[in-house]
């Protein structure tokens, strides 16, 4: 009965983590790149955070955020803008 839950739970964590949008811009001196990420597309929960050097803290942030919440967090000399769309 337990291997049931925990395989429901894992499911239902990885639904919801493949739902996730966001739109991301990324600020460096006068050049901004905005773009979209879909969670859809990766095998992982902010896979492509993980990618980016995201410490264990912006990812931690990152994953509490809400809709429509947008946090901006520094990493070196650039800047990264995330609003979570969905």
């Amino acid at each position: 009965m337990q291997a049931g839950r925990w395989l429901a739970a894992r499911v239902a964590e990885l639904c919801e983590f493949q739902q996730r949008i966001w739109v991301v811009s990324i600020i460096k001196d006068a050049y901004t790149d905005t773009f979209i990420v879909n969670e859809d597309s990766f095998e992982e929960p902010m896979q492509w955070m993980h990618r980016k050097g995201y410490s264990a803290e912006l990812l931690q942030r990152v994953n509490e955020m809400q809709r429509s919440q947008v946090i901006q967090l520094e990493l070196g000399d650039v800047s990264h803008r995330l609003m979570r769309v969905k």
